[in-house]
């Protein structure tokens, strides 16, 4: 857990990558939400996954690592 100034200095560069033109990035205090859509349920995974490799890397990058279970 961070503080807000913590926050606005590294994880918000999480909210600049460059996603997919069918995913949005939500965050709300300590929390991200990826919201990704397509023409059905197996191209809408394929566009997360794209988006969740770059989150992947961005963490592997400044040695963030996510709670997966949450």
């Amino acid at each position: 857990m961070c503080g807000p100034g913590q926050w606005n200095i590294q994880y918000n560069s999480i909210l600049n990558l460059n996603f997919t033109d069918r995913t949005t990035a939500i965050a709300f205090a300590d929390d991200l939400l990826l919201i990704t859509r397509g023409e059905s349920g197996r191209k809408a995974e394929n566009f997360a996954n794209i988006d969740m490799s770059q989150i992947n890397l961005w963490s592997r990058r400044n040695k963030i690592v996510f709670n997966e279970a949450k």
